[in-house]
């Protein structure tokens, strides 16, 4: 089973005097428990993507199914309900409540979903990312590190089937982008939930285990990364040119 199937999705902008195609045929599948990235450049439409796979943003055609349940056609409500139970985002800016706790930001979506996070969970969690001992530091004491590790808890929360990260270590020196990379691996080796990078970085990248290229709105190639960043840069050079 895929913890997400895309097929063929389209997506364009509309403006008064034009039509932008921003996105074009885009299918993958990425199977339950897999670590896979999507890179490219600057504007070749990874941000969009990630929008339409989270069912944020619609698609003008193709269809969309997170772990059996296909998106298309979903109300508001459903859409909001299945993000919240089946897919963690993970932000490039963390997007944390600065006046709760670490614990406390990480138990919010089980709070919104009407249900206290289990202690056992949330300990577990907290344990993954390495924050047990700062566990009642409110947010907005966090060092940028330390904010992110809080985000990537607070996506595993639910226990979704995906988790979907935007450029993820964009507001991270390299020593934090390091420790994230090592974070994420770690809990989708130990958690088994698949998730889904964006990035244009390779070494980040290369924690994934599959990368695929999309290059001015489609994707032009996938390759195994072999955890190398020269190995990825490599083949993301090859395969843009």
């Amino acid at each position: 089973m895929y913890a997400l199937e895309a097929h063929h999705l389209s997506k364009s902008f509309h403006t008064d005097t034009q039509t932008i195609e921003v996105l074009r045929d885009i299918s993958l599948q990425i199977p339950e428990g897999a670590f896979h990235a999507v890179m490219g450049p600057s504007g070749a439409g990874k941000s969009t993507l990630l929008n339409l796979l989270s069912g944020l943003l619609p698609a003008d055609a193709g269809t969309l199914t997170v772990a059996g349940q296909t998106l298309n056609g979903l109300s508001d409500q459903a859409l909001t309900l299945l993000r919240r139970r089946s897919i963690g985002i993970i932000f490039q800016a963390f997007n944390l409540i600065p006046t709760l706790t670490v614990a406390e930001n990480i138990a919010l979506p089980a709070l919104l979903d009407g249900k206290p996070l289990p202690k056992a969970r949330l300990d577990q969690l907290l344990e993954g990312v390495g924050l047990t001992h700062r566990a009642n530091q409110i947010a907005e004491k966090l060092s940028g590190g330390e904010a992110q590790r809080t985000a990537i808890a607070r996506a595993f929360a639910m226990e979704p089937h995906i988790i979907l990260a935007d450029e993820p270590t964009g507001n991270l020196d390299s020593c934090s982008a390091k420790t994230f990379c090592e974070t994420l691996t770690h809990l989708n080796q130990t958690l088994g939930t698949a998730i889904l990078l964006i990035s244009h970085d390779a070494q980040v990248s290369a924690a994934a285990d599959t990368i695929h290229l999309l290059k001015d709105g489609a994707i032009c190639g996938s390759f195994e990364s072999q955890h190398d960043a020269s190995v990825v840069a490599t083949r993301y050079l090859e395969l843009m040119a």
